[in-house]
């Protein structure tokens, strides 16, 4: 006989502003229950999971719970009616003790007096983590621990505080294999025990070996349930794609490539990525796809200079390739595009005109002194040949849109004229018009003979704009993928492991 479920949502929807992000969906979760969460980046999984856990609040449908209609104002609420979110991005305080962080928000013991009592506040966290399997000082610093133990003990606090459904974000982003597997046995002895996990990733390997029931959303809808033993990977990632390519890319060059401009032979990086190899050539554009933690920006980042690498060899136009400062890599002609471009491209409060301009100094400087006759001609020769939109020079760039902001820090790099160019998720978060126009300078560059190495989440971009792609998973190449090989479909399967495992 099934059990009766403990969660029932009932044409549950959330909008904001105009953007429908999750239309009504209904789905049931019961005792002893592990779903698998599944769909691409904007599908609607952050949005579920904040509505679960009290982030947000539903405009319609049923939340019933335990029998109940609930909607919780606060993640305090969701929390002490059994609902338990653990994040990928873990909310603690790393410098206090494990002890203090698995009691926060809880009464501590105090004497009499008023005073804390240490040893009775350190005896009951360490009977958390030993119900919880766990053996660990909880005197140590929370940023002591490893990203595995960090995970444990919060997963430790929550059940401590009888957590019913707990819900777990891209837990294992940055676990290796064999703390996943640890962090899996535990999971299923809270199955055994009756808790009921909701388990979200983009890691099909995973959501196949541990979960009895998934679930896929596209596009903010619910499109599939199944039973993850009646269901192949394949499917699950054809029903989270279920589109052809959406947006058009240009190709007005040559399929044609030059010289060899940068060989990765090897390379490794401690804790990051491991054994990388890569050829990358004039005119070529050079896709890296893989997951968050996959190590793809790490990777860029030690091509660029901003980490050393532990073994294996670098070349960049045939020669030794080492560098440990980012000026190495400017001289040389190679520049990056960070992932994230106000935390590390931009100076809010910067103009336009400094922005440029601090990228150029070598270029626009006499004998130490920056020609204002230099600086003013290339500016307004930029703003013109990005397209830039903006009030003037000095305009800061903190007011610029999202898109014109890249455009200048593009411009930033590109007036260098660079044989090499590595981007970092150059249109995420930007216009569809800008993000055409970035699009174009990417093709325009590549006919150039320049060589460019694109980085990013969004897959028909990387299919788009790539003539080949490469697929990293945990920090290794799991896939080169080319002509009709290039599809969602395998990225994804890559992305996780299971390419070569796909059915034919």
């Amino acid at each position: 006989m099934k059990p009766k479920p403990l969660l029932k949502l009932q044409q549950l929807s959330k909008s904001f502003g105009n953007v429908q992000a999750l239309k009504p969906i209904s789905l049931e979760l019961s005792q002893g229950d592990i779903l698998g969460l599944v769909g691409e980046n904007g599908a609607g999984k952050s949005t579920l999971i904040k509505l679960l856990s009290g982030l947000h609040q539903a405009d319609s449908g049923q939340f019933v719970w335990k029998g109940a209609d609930r909607k919780f104002a606060y993640p305090r609420e969701a929390l002490a009616a059994g609902i338990a979110t653990i994040h990928q991005e873990l909310n603690y305080a790393g410098q206090i003790s494990v002890a203090e962080n698995l009691l926060l928000g809880e009464a501590w013991p105090r004497f009499w007096w008023g005073g804390i009592d240490w040893r009775t506040l350190h005896y009951r966290a360490g009977q958390q983590l030993s119900d919880f399997g766990l053996t660990i000082d909880t005197k140590l610093a929370y940023d002591e621990l490893s990203a595995a133990e960090k995970q444990e003990v919060a997963i430790a606090g929550a059940l401590s505080r009888d957590a019913q459904l707990l819900i777990l974000d891209e837990p294992t982003a940055s676990l290796t294999e064999p703390e996943v597997k640890r962090l899996f046995s535990h999971l299923r002895k809270l199955q055994t025990a009756g808790v009921i996990i909701l388990y979200v990733s983009h890691r099909l390997d995973e959501i196949m070996s541990l979960t009895n029931r998934t679930a896929v959303l596209r596009d903010g809808e619910l499109i599939s349930t199944y039973q993850t033993a009646d269901i192949s990977s394949t499917q699950l990632v054809h029903d989270m794609v279920g589109r052809p390519l959406e947006q058009v890319f240009p190709h007005a060059r040559a399929t044609e490539t030059g010289e060899m401009t940068l060989q990765l032979q090897k390379v490794s990086c401690s804790e990051m990525f491991e054994n990388v190899s890569l050829e990358l050539r004039a005119g070529e554009i050079l896709g890296l796809a893989g997951l968050v933690g996959s190590g793809r920006s790490e990777l860029a980042r030690a091509i660029y200079g901003l980490y050393p690498v532990d073994s294996g060899e670098m070349k960049l136009q045939g020669k030794p390739w080492s560098p440990s400062h980012p000026a190495e890599s400017l001289q040389a002609g190679l520049i990056y595009l960070p992932e994230e471009r106000k935390k590390q491209g931009l100076v809010l409060d910067h103009s336009v005109s400094d922005t440029v301009a601090v990228g150029l100094l070598d270029q626009l400087s006499d004998c130490g002194i920056v020609s204002s006759g230099k600086e003013s001609a290339v500016l307004n020769s930029v703003i013109q040949k990005y397209d830039v939109r903006t009030t003037g020079p000095q305009q800061p760039i903190g007011e610029l849109s999202g898109g014109n902001q890249q455009k200048v820090l593009l411009a930033r790099w590109l007036e260098r004229d660079p044989n090499v160019i590595i981007l970092d998720e150059p249109t995420r978060g930007i216009d569809i018009g800008a993000k055409q126009a970035i699009h174009t300078i990417i093709d325009q560059l590549a006919a150039q003979g320049k060589a460019v190495l694109l980085i990013s989440s969004d897959l028909p971009e990387i299919l788009g704009m790539s003539d080949r792609v490469l697929v990293l998973d945990r920090g290794r190449i799991s896939a080169e993928l080319r002509g009709t090989e290039m599809t969602e479909q395998n990225v994804i399967l890559a992305s996780s492991g299971l390419y070569q495992r796909a059915e034919t």
